[in-house]
Parts: C-alpha cells; sequence; structure tokens
C-alpha cells in the first residue's frame, strides 16, 4: 500500500534515478538492484562506448528545456535560477541535472551567463 502511494505521487528522490535506462527507483536496495541488472550493465556499455556524445546531447536537452521555461514563463523578469529549477523538475520526463556537464545549479547558471543567454 505504502509503495502505491508512492507511486501515485509521482515524482522520488533524483539520487535513485538512472537517466540512461529513464528508470525511477524507490530506494538504495532498488537503485542497486537496476544498477547490475543485465539490461542497465548493456546500455551502460553503448554509453561508454561514447560517453561525451550522450552527456553533450543530455547537457542541449536539460539547457533548452531550462531556457524553454524561463522564456515561455517569466519573459524578461528577473527571477531565481531555483524557482525555474523547481518547475523545470516538475515534469515527470525532465532531464536530470546530474546527468549533464555541470555539476551544479550554480555552474549551468553561470554558463548561461557566459554563453549570453541571459543575464545574471
Amino acid at each position: 500500500a505504502v509503495g502505491n502511494a508512492i507511486k501515485a505521487r509521482g515524482l522520488l528522490k533524483t539520487r535513485f534515478y538512472c537517466q540512461v535506462c529513464d528508470k525511477q527507483c524507490r530506494d538504495a536496495n532498488g537503485f542497486k538492484c537496476h544498477t547490475e541488472s543485465e539490461a542497465h550493465l548493456r546500455k551502460m556499455q553503448i554509453v561508454a562506448a561514447n560517453a561525451q556524445h550522450y552527456l553533450d546531447q543530455y547537457s542541449q536537452q536539460f539547457e533548452q528545456g531550462y531556457l524553454d521555461i524561463l522564456s515561455r514563463r517569466h519573459l524578461t523578469k528577473r527571477i531565481n535560477a531555483n524557482v525555474v529549477y523547481n518547475e523545470y523538475i516538475q515534469d515527470r520526463h525532465h532531464i536530470h541535472l546530474n546527468a549533464t556537464i555541470w555539476a551544479t545549479l550554480t555552474e549551468f547558471v553561470r554558463y548561461l551567463g557566459e554563453e549570453g543567454k541571459c543575464r545574471i
């Protein structure tokens, strides 16, 4: 019953999410079992063969989704990056920040400023 209640809520901790397999696990044990599964290991071999391509692809999708929300909902208003990020992660199928080239949201926002994609 508790498991079904968690599933019904939708979003779980990012910590137990596998971006490569697009699989959300409920807890550390589920995530460990997933990472040891044959299907996951096969997908990881494919990713490892061309890791930079996948990293760039995820980064581009994350940036595009983030800027889409920023431009559509907030236009030219000054807004905290965390507010936009929290709106972005409400989408169940978003790209997770930990699958991109940026380690933190601050690093990502600095990148946007340096590239001239938004004013910081």
